[in-house]
């Protein structure tokens, strides 16, 4: 069973991911090196990261980073 799958929609998809896991990898390491959140809100961060994968990073590098 082979899938007729253009090369160029492969291409787009690793790349894709990449992003997506450079953005987790990120977020990962900005939200345990930030030392204006408290603990309790690092590990909220974490677990959001986590469960949503895409969007988590991406409200994080945005919003998240500020701390209080």
């Amino acid at each position: 069973m082979d899938l007729d799958i253009p090369p160029f929609l492969i291409v787009v998809w690793q790349v894709f991911a990449g992003i997506s896991l450079a953005f987790f990898i990120l977020s990962f390491v900005f939200i345990l090196g930030n030392k204006r959140l408290p603990n309790r809100e690092k590990m909220l961060w974490l677990l959001g990261t986590l469960l949503l994968p895409i969007l988590g990073p991406i409200l994080f590098l945005t919003l998240g980073r500020q701390g209080k």
